[in-house]
């Protein structure tokens, strides 16, 4: 069983008896209470969001809501905080109660839309009765329809015989005509329930703004009260508004073929055009929507009796349990890590041989053997430094050493100044330099450091451009180079850089190729909309043992090392730096006696940024 599993086990059974233990006394405490809190806390909400849009659908305005909200806020001990959809605040509890407002949640608990009454009691049938299809012509302000025959007005409503007064009503489907009435309708008692509200005019019963009925008769007003008719004056509809509402409702019934005052109990009249119509026109005189954020006003404080003698019996028996497991895993767990602790202090003082003895396969061990793992990689990575260092004070040390025997030589008078002494120690140090150059360039493709300057470009012109200017320089070797490129897509990258690694590339295949050969330079699509480059030669090849190491810095494929067949050992090592720096891969392949393939892979070109 791993570590992982062990402590699993452990922590289960503590937690297991920990769980039996002292379930039974809190489940029995915290259920029923949590439950009717929930219960009871669930009717709050529903009956603040209820009486506020009943509110908003009676009155026909927010004005006078503080005080509901106030009384609300006795009733259900529950803050209250409306705004607008732009979020002016139109009342907030706590300000009412004189103190500070508080913060509340970025997302509020409802939106509380009256007009969503209105249209569903617009497009309501009632019990039977009556005809509904045009409003009373007592309190109508607009000139009532002309006819309410169903077969002279297509948008007329049916009523169903069977209906009774009370029962739930039905949505209906109506027309122009039908939708016309109930805007014309809708919207003046909707001016004055709001007139009514702010003139102060009491409310007889709280009955909300049904399609039909006289929204006037719910109020008490005297005799010599003159707020009525001037209420009245102002709920009624201009022509202008009225046209639009003719030309509305017109562009509904265009192309119609359902069956009119019809009774549709799964109808939803805001989904359809009529009820966005009534929606739309009616946005400018009807309440608007409000945000609500709910939340107690105090703490809520209650009562809880809880067994303190069985919940330290609880207690104490997970502690014990606690204390045997804890036991259980130091001899197991802080011995490895006491070995490891000190394994890498040794190997932070520069003992990179240090190890660490492994067993088993669970998590310890495996953490044992990272640690070996991570030592075997500074160990190899401290031997490199080292050979690096020593190549390079063999790159150095005999052409410094040849460079000073001549000037010592000049010094002493034993050679003449002639110009071919002086040429062949300024080609001498011209070399030297371009080591130097190679190791920078180098160092900084490594690091992540060379600069590149990234553009759109054509690959096949590269290589063509390449094999044109360099065709000579090759075929004086004896050597035939040959491009061959297929339609490619552009890439994204630094022409001078991959010239530079195409003739690192190129370079190393004429040093590895007889006269006679010849070198292929090919452009081709790779399988991801990238760009594959690469040179083929029909030189001696590399062996598979050397091959791991061709991008080794300061390799050579000749163990003499000679620099007049082996060149400086860094050009491969430079063009893989450059290669990855574009995000690309460069691999080898190659077969003794018959030749070498290095093949570059560049990414395809980054999507467009539209930002």
């Amino acid at each position: 069983m791993g570590f992982r599993a062990r402590v699993f086990a452990i922590v289960t059974l503590v937690t297991l008896v920990a769980i039996a233990t002292t379930a039974w006394l809190t489940v029995r405490t915290t259920t029923a209470e949590f439950t009717d809190s929930a219960a009871a806390a669930a009717r709050d909400v529903d009956t603040i969001e209820a009486d506020l849009v009943r509110y908003g659908s009676v009155h026909g305005t927010w004005e006078g809501v503080p005080h509901l909200a106030e009384e609300l806020k006795g009733r259900t001990r529950q803050r209250i905080r409306l705004a607008g959809l732009s979020g002016d605040v139109i009342v907030d509890t706590d300000t009412l109660e004189g103190r500070t407002a508080r913060p509340t949640t970025s997302r509020p608990a409802s939106v509380l839309d009256p007009r969503r009454e209105l249209v569903a009691g617009a497009f309501a049938m009632p019990a039977s009765g009556r005809r509904t299809d045009t409003p009373p012509g007592a309190f109508s302000s607009d000139p009532p329809a002309k006819s309410n025959d169903p077969s002279a007005d297509p948008s007329a409503v049916v009523l169903d015989p069977s209906r009774r007064p009370g029962d739930s009503p039905v949505s209906v489907r109506i027309g122009p005509r039908a939708l016309l009435a109930r805007l014309s309708f809708y919207r003046s008692a909707i001016r004055l329930r709001a007139c009514y509200t702010r003139e102060g005019v009491q409310m007889r019963v709280r009955q909300p703004i049904i399609w039909s009925r006289n929204p006037a008769a719910a109020y008490v007003a005297g005799i010599d009260d003159d707020r009525p008719a001037k209420c009245a004056a102002q709920a009624k509809s201009t022509k202008a508004e009225r046209a639009a509402d003719h030309e509305a409702a017109l562009a509904c019934g265009a192309g119609r073929t359902e069956a009119l005052g019809v009774q549709d109990p799964s109808l939803v009249p805001e989904e359809t055009c009529e009820g966005r119509v009534f929606l739309q026109r009616l946005e400018s005189v009807a309440p608007e929507p409000l945000l609500i954020w709910l939340g107690h006003s105090e703490p809520q404080r209650g009562a809880v009796r809880i067994p303190l003698f069985r919940v330290a019996t609880a207690a104490s028996v997970v502690a014990v349990l606690l204390a045997a497991g804890t036991l259980l895993l130091s001899r197991r767990v802080l011995a490895p890590i006491a070995t490891l602790r000190v394994a890498s202090g040794r190997l932070g003082a520069g003992d990179l041989s240090e190890r660490v003895r492994v067993r088993g396969h669970d998590e310890i061990a495996a953490l044992g053997r990272t640690f070996n793992r991570m030592a075997d990689s500074l160990q190899r990575s401290e031997e490199a430094q080292r050979r690096m260092i020593s190549d390079i004070a063999h790159e150095l040390r005999t052409p410094l050493s040849t460079m000073r025997g001549y000037l010592e030589a000049l010094q002493d008078g034993v050679l003449k100044p002639d110009q071919e002494l002086l040429a062949s120690l300024h080609e001498e140090a011209v070399l030297q330099q371009r080591l130097i150059d190679d190791l920078q360039d180098l160092a900084l493709a490594e690091s992540g450091a060379l600069r590149m300057r990234l553009e759109p470009l054509d690959a096949v012109e590269l290589l063509e451009t390449y094999g044109f200017t360099h065709r000579v320089a090759a075929e004086s070797r004896g050597v035939l180079l040959l491009v061959e490129t297929a339609p490619v897509p552009p890439v994204n990258g630094d022409a001078d850089r991959l010239r530079q690694v195409v003739g690192n590339l190129v370079t190393n295949a004429l040093a590895a190729t007889p006269p006679g050969g010849t070198i292929t330079l090919r452009a081709g699509p790779a399988d991801d909309d990238g760009v594959l480059i690469s040179v083929a030669d029909t030189g001696h090849g590399i062996g598979a043992e050397d091959l791991r190491n061709v991008f080794d810095r300061f390799w050579r494929a000749d163990a003499a090392r000679g620099r007049g067949t082996g060149g400086r050992g860094l050009g491969l090592s430079i063009a893989k730096g450059i290669v990855a720096a574009h995000g690309g891969t460069l691999s080898a392949e190659s077969t003794t006696g018959a030749g070498s393939t290095f093949t570059v892979r560049l990414p395809p070109m980054p999507p467009p940024d539209r930002g």
